[in-house]
């Protein structure tokens, strides 16, 4: 991707790959990029080239700020302006003391999701430019610098959003000087968040140093897409998986890769079957790499994941400890240990526990009696009244089930990521994850 592309450019490439009917859902604040994002796309629209794609707005209004409301309603009235159909979704509710970017980030998520399947949208627009992807992987340098640190590649052009909505950035190449004067051109103003400027806030701190010092590392995505497909290579060929809980790779296999693919690789089944959406941070990962690399039989503990080193190989089962009871009212659909998604279609509460070997007594032979000790913890156990089973058997009159959830990936799920996920989720006993519509992006458009 070109380090500095113009904005109309940028839009241009995007619409020319779309062939068919499409409905693109832009996700704008009221800031200079999200409303310069809106301002393009409908200036290419209106020149009538691309008739068979329309547009629609969306803001969410997290309720963060006391203006807030109002910049939601003067991003409506710009939308009326243009005829653009435009909603505005509320994060209502309490908000938490801690984690609340984090929080933040999770209902935007989901409220652009709601809006798009309201709307009826095959894709979501964001402003990310190259100035959000210089402060992005510098806040990440800032925290880990070392060059095994995958974050520091940046944001990919595309992510896919609760397994549903790809979320697509056209303008991630395009600065943020010239959106703006995109927008001076046509007279349209926008609005400047006081966040935006506040030392209170990393991303601020970040901005404004970069501005001080000129610098804009935009990151490597091209590295990153290379490691991650050269990791769902390995893993294809090589990785084994019992009952969704037990993965295992050969010794040979192991040592016979090369390191980034090997690290890349591990983190990803360590995040599958620990149910966390990150893998292990770089220093228990280095651990692990060393102890792979040494002779005779090993173990350790990371990212609530048992890493058990046999001289046939190695198998990765979840701790057992710390895995909890799980209360599921009828009619609820929830995540257990973030590994499996639970729903209770039941007229009876539920409670999923650990232990749900039950009625599999033979699901786990010919593993290390250690390991199938694990494996059994680890899946889940029913208890509905009186009668518990493991979620595996039928039960409920079959109004009780379970999915594989990868934490990893079923939230968020950059396009680079896409063939490593997909591996994981065969091998996981899951669907695999689609493509954006398949005329529009490319397996190489990341």
């Amino acid at each position: 991707m070109p380090a500095d592309l113009s904005p109309q450019a940028a839009i241009n490439a995007l619409l020319t790959t779309i062939h068919r009917p499409a409905h693109l859902l832009v996700a704008i604040s009221g800031g200079s990029d999200s409303t310069g994002l809106l301002v393009l796309l409908h200036q290419a629209l209106r020149s009538g080239r691309h008739p068979h794609i329309s547009l629609s707005a969306v803001t969410v209004d997290h309720a963060l700020r006391s203006a807030s409301a109002a910049e939601a309603r003067a991003v409506a009235a710009l939308c009326a302006r243009l005829g653009i159909a435009h909603v505005t979704k509320v994060w209502s509710g309490e908000k938490p003391a801690r984690g609340l970017s984090v929080a933040a980030r999770e209902a935007r998520y989901r409220l652009l999701c709601e809006a798009a399947d309201e709307l009826g949208a095959n894709a979501i627009l964001s402003a990310h430019t190259a100035d959000d992807q210089a402060e992005t992987v510098a806040m990440r340098a800032a925290r880990n610098a070392s060059p095994d640190n995958a974050g520091l590649s940046g944001m990919a052009s595309a992510v896919l959003l609760l397994r549903r909505h790809w979320l697509l950035r056209p303008l991630l190449a395009c600065r943020r000087a010239d959106i703006r004067a995109v927008l001076g051109e046509a007279g349209i103003g926008w609005i400047d968040d006081p966040s935006n400027v506040d030392p209170a806030y990393e991303r601020a701190r970040i901005r404004a140093a970069l501005s001080a010092s000129g610098e804009q590392a935009g990151g490597d995505l091209d590295a990153r897409a290379a490691v991650s497909q050269a990791a769902a290579a390995f893993l294809d060929r090589h990785l084994t998986v019992t009952a969704s809980v037990v993965a295992a790779l050969s010794r040979a296999a192991l040592v016979s890769t090369e390191r980034p693919t090997r690290r890349y690789a591990l983190n990803a089944v360590a995040a599958a079957i620990g149910g966390r959406a990150h893998g292990l941070a770089l220093e228990p990962m280095d651990r692990l790499l060393a102890m792979l690399d040494g002779d005779g039989a090993a173990k350790t503990t990371a990212g609530r994941v048992v890493f058990d080193l046999r001289r046939d190989g190695l198998y990765i089962t979840r701790e057992s400890r710390d895995i909890l009871p799980l209360r599921v009212e009828p009619g609820d659909r929830t995540i257990w240990d973030g590994r499996f998604l639970i729903r209770n279609g039941s007229a009876e509460v539920i409670v999923v526990e650990s232990g749900g070997q039950g009625m599999n007594g033979d699901l786990f032979n010919g593993l290390p009696p250690g390991v199938a000790r694990r494996a059994c913890a680890a899946l889940p156990l029913v208890c509905a009244g009186n009668i518990a089973f493991p979620l595996s058997a039928e039960g409920g009159g079959g109004l009780i089930g379970t999915e594989v959830f990868l934490a990893a990936y079923d939230r968020f799920l950059p396009l680079f990521d896409r063939k490593l996920a997909n591996v994981l989720a065969l091998r996981l006993g899951r669907g695999e994850y689609a493509l954006p519509f398949h005329d529009l992006l490319t397996e190489n458009a990341c």
